[in-house]
């Protein structure tokens, strides 16, 4: 296999649309609210030194009319160490997981975030790199929505968020239907 191509965990089964939404609904307010949370603190210190580069977000997108979650907080202080956590909950093929962050590029309102996958529903997946990339496109009901690309899986040490660019990540992009994303 090439070591540049994603690794996708198994496939699964998808849950009920009744037990989906609801917990949806539930999920996405708990995760909003953290995530508000977080993002207060974010511009105030970590560990003794101050934020230089962030990214947080969450939402859902709509992929082959199933729902995907995610949550995000990612940052790198004033001593370059990036800390962060993931959470991506994919009902098309079952799939969740969280990633540690250990990586974040910030270019203007771009983010390119990466880091090493410490929980999943496919045990094997777990210890792998995960990448992804956000477009935070503004604020407010005249803005275009923020934009992301599904997480991409790579063995360990193939592949970082220093390597690559905005423009790898723009053919991936999909629109957020519901929930922000912001890039600082």
């Amino acid at each position: 296999m090439d070591p540049l191509t994603p690794i996708r965990a198994g496939p699964g089964a998808t849950r009920s649309t009744a037990e989906g939404t609801s917990r949806l609904r539930w999920r996405l307010v708990a995760t909003m609210t953290t995530v508000a949370l977080l993002s207060l603190l974010l511009p105030v210190h970590v560990a003794g030194a101050a934020i230089i580069a962030a990214a947080t977000g969450s939402g859902h997108t709509i992929v082959a009319g199933q729902l995907r979650t995610f949550s995000f907080t990612a940052w790198t202080d004033a001593d370059g160490v990036a800390s962060g956590t993931v959470q991506v909950d994919n009902r098309e093929i079952n799939e969740k997981f969280q990633l540690r962050v250990d990586c974040i590029k910030v270019a203007g309102s771009f983010a390119i975030v990466s880091g090493l996958i410490t929980r999943h529903t496919d045990v094997q997946a777990i210890g792998l790199t995960g990448i992804f990339g956000v477009q935070d496109s503004g604020e407010g009901l005249a803005a275009p929505p923020d934009l992301i690309t599904q997480v991409f899986f790579f063995r360990p040490g193939v592949l970082r968020c220093t390597d690559l660019e905005p423009a790898d990540a723009a053919p991936f992009l999909v629109p957020i239907a519901a929930g922000n994303v912001q890039v600082k």
